[in-house]
């Protein structure tokens, strides 16, 4: 079982990335098709509160005891997947 620091040095490792990977859809948003724009934004904003969600539970992960951050993993983990495959139907849409 991976140790929590290392954990959540991962899951900083992947928002950071995500971070950057919104930036480059919001360039994309700004030089939409017609009629593409409120998409776009819908999309970005979901892809917003999902990394916001998941920057929330590193931060209780953070805070937790040992014991208690074996739970919070779970739901992180979930939520993790949850942001992998919004950024992969968003990539996928701004291509």
């Amino acid at each position: 079982m991976i140790s929590r620091d290392a954990y959540v040095k991962k899951l900083k490792e992947q928002i950071d990335r995500w971070n950057a990977d919104i930036s480059k859809c919001e360039v994309k948003a700004r030089q939409p098709l017609a009629g593409m724009k409120e998409a776009y934004e819908k999309q970005l904003k979901e892809l917003r509160e999902q990394r916001n969600a998941l920057q929330q539970q590193m931060v209780e992960i953070q805070k937790a005891g040992e014991h208690a951050w074996d739970h919070l993993q779970g739901g992180a983990d979930k939520a993790w997947k949850a942001m992998e495959e919004s950024f992969r139907r968003a990539w996928s849409s701004f291509k």
